[in-house]
């Protein structure tokens, strides 16, 4: 259960979402070799709007009113007239000497406040063990508009919905499934609105896939567009874990009294996690998705290329951090390889 801390929380700010993707990787003509672009491609969206909104799982469930203890007065008795009549007069009682019974009373404990950054880097989440596969595949429809997207990204949600609920369980979170918004142009939501950039809204509990960078990806290679692609939902997802099991709801209370550095660092730290815990799920189903050979070398380029760049605000992390995140987290597919919030500042800068 998310711990109860005393600080309010900040008021709504920046959704908790993708960086700036990696640059393009393109083929030498018959070759295997990698040419890196330097240039980030622009998506125009031209105003068109894709923003279909799936059937949410679970909801919270239904409230129950915990029962009020009440209290029965009990009548004093009462001593009824008689025609009786009273007894003889008898010898007064010699007092008798009464024993005084002391009880001790222990009082309660205080009420023990959650250090929000003790909770965080001591979560039980990091215990619940290796994640096993759920046998996820790749949807057979690519990523070449708007409507081929809300199915790929549908297919990787479902096996989401499959993976996480065990781990979430046993860390004490309640499990509730997501919503999923693919959009293209611009997106208006209770965390604010976005341009070319996919995000999780906690208000919300929704996913917004921003669908034309991706779209783009995929025209020109559609192995990189879709290691991009469900990579980029493997991480959105993983921001809403970190909601369900309190490790967002900790991180807000962090940033409430944060200097402009500290809340950096603690949204590097929320940022390399997400992706930490996105590459848990994808290296638990490597082989059944299909992330080998060819489509492997994708990931890999997309996860050691992809963080902060300028003129982005250093709010993601390094390139070579989010490798190592990434890396560490697909090879033991356990989320014990993700606990940012207890690495040194260097593994988090």
């Amino acid at each position: 259960m998310p711990p109860q801390y005393y600080a309010p929380p900040p008021p709504p700010g920046p959704q908790y979402g993708w960086g700036p993707l990696p640059p393009q990787p393109r083929k030498r003509s018959g070759g295997t070799a990698l040419l890196v672009v330097a240039v980030l491609a622009v998506v125009a969206a031209g105003g068109v709007f894709l923003a279909v909104k799936l059937t949410q799982g679970g909801g919270d469930g239904p409230a129950t009113a915990a029962p009020v203890a009440t209290e029965s007065a009990t009548p004093e008795p009462t001593t009824a007239p008689s025609s009786v009549p009273p007894p003889p007069p008898t010898a007064a009682p010699r007092p008798t000497r009464t024993t005084r019974t002391t009880t001790k009373v222990t009082p309660p404990k205080p009420a023990q406040t959650v250090n929000p950054a003790t909770y965080n880097a001591t979560h039980r989440l990091y215990k619940t063990g290796v994640m096993r596969t759920v046998n996820c595949k790749q949807a057979k429809t690519g990523l070449g508009n708007g409507s081929q997207s809300l199915a790929y990204f549908k297919t990787i949600k479902t096996c989401l919905d499959r993976a996480w609920p065990k781990q979430v369980a046993a860390s004490g979170g309640p499990f509730r499934s997501p919503g999923l918004v693919v959009w293209g142009g611009s997106v208006n939501t209770p965390c604010g609105g976005g341009v070319g950039r996919s995000f999780y809204c906690p208000t919300t509990h929704t996913i917004y896939m921003e669908s034309p960078s991706i779209v783009s990806f995929y025209k020109q290679n559609p192995t990189f567009g879709r290691m991009v692609g469900t990579f980029t939902m493997a991480h959105e997802y993983a921001h809403a874990v970190q909601w369900m099991t309190g490790l967002g709801v900790a991180y807000t209370r962090l940033r409430y009294d944060a200097s402009a550095a500290g809340a950096l660092q603690l949204s590097r730290r929320l940022e390399l996690q997400a992706s930490c815990l996105g590459n848990v799920f994808l290296g638990a189903n490597r082989n059944s998705y299909g992330i080998t050979g060819y489509a492997y070398q994708m990931w890999l380029y997309d996860v050691n290329n992809s963080g902060d760049r300028p003129p982005y605000p250093r709010d993601h992390g390094s390139t070579t951090n989010h490798g190592a995140w990434s890396r560490a987290a697909f090879q033991s597919r356990n989320p014990a390889s993700c606990n940012t919030w207890s690495a040194s500042p260097a593994r988090v800068s």
